[in-house]
């Protein structure tokens, strides 16, 4: 009896490749959503895209907190709560977040440093390049970054499923900024607070 023909050898031993990566994505997956109201589309879309911009090399958890820092000249997201930090890297936390279901990120307002003035500035900052970057685009859904090559594994990740989960929940009112910006609810988020 030849062994080597019933027993072949595993080529992928270490089980890199594409199959963690459908894992992966799977898990990151998001039902079928409904279209959302113009401010709460633009609110996550954007506040989303700005917890994506910070730095991070773990994979996020739906539903669990994680803290925002700032850190010259971008952001950290973390796992460690500004307590549990040295008094100098607790000094440049912005808030805590989390993963919602839909693959967007909430930002918990209420844990906001009132200290920090120059992060909410920076936030400030952050919201309105975002929106007139946007409000130069014919189409929303059509300028979602669906693969950004230049991102770590886990950020790429999260951008595309994020840009499923916006394209599914696109406003009924229609894809483009003009639209979106009739509505009150978008004009204070871009407005200074």
């Amino acid at each position: 009896m030849n062994t080597a023909s019933t027993y072949e050898k595993n080529p992928n031993p270490q089980g890199k490749g594409l199959v963690p990566v459908l894992q992966d994505l799977a898990i990151l997956k998001t039902d079928i959503l409904d279209p959302k109201s113009p401010g709460t589309f633009l609110r996550d879309y954007c506040l989303s895209s700005f917890v994506l911009s910070a730095s991070f090399a773990f994979k996020p958890v739906v539903g669990k907190t994680y803290y925002l820092y700032a850190s010259d000249p971008d952001w950290t997201l973390s796992l460690i709560a500004p307590g549990e930090w040295s008094s100098e890297k607790a000094d440049t936390f912005l808030a805590a977040c989390h993963l919602r279901s839909d693959m967007t990120w909430e930002l918990l307002t209420d844990t906001m440093s009132a200290d920090d003035s120059a992060s909410r500035d920076a936030l400030q900052h952050y919201i309105h390049t975002f929106v007139s970057n946007l409000a130069a685009q014919d189409s929303i859904s059509g300028s979602l970054p669906h693969y950004v090559r230049e991102l770590p594994y886990y950020r790429r990740l999260l951008m595309c499923a994020l840009s499923s989960s916006l394209k599914h929940s696109i406003p009924s009112a229609g894809d483009t900024m003009q639209v979106l910006l009739q509505d009150p609810a978008c004009l204070s988020l871009v407005s200074p607070q």
